[in-house]
């Protein structure tokens, strides 16, 4: 009797160019997520830490769990560092990528940070905010331009209540 055997023989490249392609695939899709999140989640959510109480905290915290369940689901052995990396693609789409200053090789040790247009709004509108609120009294072109100011907090998503002086 005569048996015969065939072997599949799959190449090293082929299979060193399939983990390239699935770590290209899971950037993407951490990348993707993040900007998602920053869209649906409350401004600056990446900053939630675990231990973060209140309403935008819950929400943050809810998402975070659903991604650990079906992270989990898929056997991965560690989501807190995924996590991890999507709070920082989340910064960096909004706060801008640190630069690398010349003969640093931290990108926080003398970095310029670029701020995105999202976080210079809401700081600027805020300052304005601020300072319309603490004048002693405004004229009926100064009170318009407040209730446009606070509008445009608002359409970022900033709970005017939460603006200390």
């Amino acid at each position: 009797m005569t048996t015969i055997t065939t072997v599949a023989t799959v190449s090293l490249e082929a299979l060193r160019q399939g983990v390239a392609d699935a770590v290209k695939r899971a950037y993407g899709a951490e990348r993707d997520y993040a900007h998602k999140l920053c869209d649906v989640l409350p401004v600056e959510w990446y900053l939630v830490e675990h231990n973060d109480k209140g309403e935008d905290a819950k929400q943050v915290h809810a998402e975070k769990k659903a991604l650990f369940k079906a992270l989990n689901e898929a056997e991965h052995t560690n989501p807190s560092t995924v996590w991890a990396r999507v709070r920082k693609y989340a910064q960096e789409h909004i706060e801008g990528t640190p630069e690398k200053t010349e003969g640093s090789t931290d990108a926080s040790v003398g970095a310029r940070q670029n701020r995105s247009l999202t976080l210079r709004l809401v700081e600027e509108l805020t300052t304005l905010y601020k300072a319309t609120k603490n004048a002693d009294s405004l004229s009926d072109k100064e009170r318009d331009c407040q209730t446009h100011i606070a509008s445009a907090l608002m359409a970022m998503g900033i709970d005017l209540a939460t603006i200390q002086d």
